[in-house]
């Protein structure tokens, strides 16, 4: 959402533009981003980068590991891997 005349970009997504006040309007989407890379340089990314962990953290965006053996895992927002459902 833009704001003022500033034009800072806030982080988030406004209800009003999901919902009309009686019913949803349309389903809110998250971006899946899938890497193929080791999980420990994957959480040493998000670790180190402020913006890529709040995406994870709070769910803008929903992180796939590819791992070596073809197996998809999906990177939980406190932290570690499960198996993603449906692979």
């Amino acid at each position: 959402m833009i704001e003022g005349n500033g034009g800072d970009l806030r982080q988030g997504l406004s209800i009003q533009s999901l919902h009309d006040g009686q019913r949803w309007m349309h389903e809110p989407l998250r971006l899946s981003v899938f890497i193929e890379a080791p999980a420990e340089a994957i959480d040493g990314v998000i670790v180190s980068n402020d913006t890529v962990r709040h995406l994870v953290v709070n769910e803008w965006l929903f992180l796939f590991r590819i791992a070596d053996d073809g197996q998809v895992l999906r990177r939980l927002p406190e932290g570690g891997w499960q198996p993603a459902s449906g692979t």
